[in-house]
């Protein structure tokens, strides 16, 4: 019985990691799809300017992307407060 559990298992992760390959998208169907994030095309197109054009990423990876974008960390809130700089 266990071995059938464990089988379902790795048939489940297996699914699951076919499916994170569908959910993955080019940098140019992200940035045709940028309502879908509720953002810009603009937005999408500079937070994955640096990304190579045929490099599938993930929904996740272009809302990480986009939000580092928009908010960047200034100098001042990445120094540590006990420094003399």
């Amino acid at each position: 019985m266990s071995s059938n559990k464990r089988l379902e298992r790795q048939s489940s992760a297996a699914a699951s990691a076919g499916l994170d390959d569908l959910n993955k998208r080019s940098k140019q169907e992200w940035i045709e799809s940028a309502v879908v994030l509720k953002r810009e095309r603009f937005e999408v197109a500079g937070a994955l300017f640096d990304c190579v054009d045929d490099a599938l990423l993930s929904q996740q990876e272009v809302i990480q992307k986009v939000d580092v974008y928009l908010h960047p960390k200034t100098k001042e809130e990445t120094v540590n407060v006990d420094t003399t700089e």
